[in-house]
């Protein structure tokens, strides 16, 4: 009988711990982004963490309470193309910038988040582009940023 016990209580801590322990859910693997900087044509440096692998875009700033004061999500892209974005899990509102290289080709002022519940809006650009800059509502306004406009990477 204790014997009989022992092997299902072994039995059931195993399978909990292999629920619990290898879901995703249980304990978010955390991310890594490396840091960056762009650079406005006023010599403004915007501190930015790049977002360069599909993980890191597909996440982005989602579920964050916010962002660090003044500083962005940089979205590198390998082909240039109308990448389209979301605003789901997010909790503040962004500025989102599409970059065809170093112009600006696309600025989306003061975006909220999705209501939830219902499906999120895609955001694209008119336009081809190769980088994303996501930054604080407002900030590109603050920053005088406007279509032609060309930004610096310091990585």
């Amino acid at each position: 009988m204790i014997l009989r016990n022992f092997i299902f209580y072994t039995i059931t801590i195993s399978f909990c711990s292999i629920v619990f322990f290898g879901s995703g859910s249980a304990f978010a693997k955390q991310i890594k982004y490396a840091h960056a900087f762009v650079k406005t044509s006023a010599g403004i440096e915007i501190p930015v963490e790049v977002a360069d692998t599909s993980q890191k875009r597909s996440l982005g700033l989602g579920k964050r309470s916010g962002l660090k004061k003044d500083w962005g999500m940089l979205f590198v892209f390998e082909k240039r193309k109308t990448h389209r974005f979301w605003m789901k899990d997010m909790q503040f509102a962004l500025d989102i910038i599409w970059l065809d290289n170093y112009r600006i080709v696309h600025i989306l002022r003061n975006v909220q988040p999705a209501i939830p519940g219902e499906k999120p809006v895609i955001l694209a650009p008119p336009d081809p582009a190769n980088f994303v800059l996501e930054i604080e509502a407002g900030r590109a306004s603050e920053l005088r940023l406007k279509q032609g406009d060309l930004l610096k990477y310091n990585f």
